[in-house]
């Protein structure tokens, strides 16, 4: 799925889901800058804006790294931990869907080349 340009560089639309084992909301829905994303081979990172709850909020800047235990995401949010990743291609429309493992904070990435 990877090109030789970047990690996912061709799949440009990007929307984070973070769910929360504490506080209200229990989750919220972020989307990506398209202008901020960065892509190598090793590395994705964007700047993401919340979508809900529509509320001000800061904006995040969210990286997503190769390990050698597969990919970890880090965030602003938590600057001293990283979340492991699981990696689900679509078949059929060339989307992928990264989820962390289920812990006290859950995040599903939607990576896909069209916006929906």
């Amino acid at each position: 799925m990877d090109t030789p340009a970047g990690m996912y560089a061709d799949l440009p639309y990007i929307t984070l889901y973070w769910l929360s084992g504490f506080g209200d909301p229990k989750y919220e829905i972020w989307e990506s800058k398209k202008a901020s994303i960065v892509s190598t081979p090793e590395e994705l990172s964007f700047s993401a804006y919340l979508a809900f709850p529509l509320e001000v909020a800061d904006e995040c800047r969210i990286t997503i790294r190769r390990q050698a235990g597969g990919l970890a995401l880090a965030t602003d949010w938590f600057p001293d931990e990283e979340f492991e990743l699981q990696d689900f291609a679509s078949g059929t429309d060339g989307s992928v869907m990264l989820q962390s493992k289920y812990l006290r904070e859950v995040f599903f990435v939607h990576l896909r080349q069209k916006y929906e």
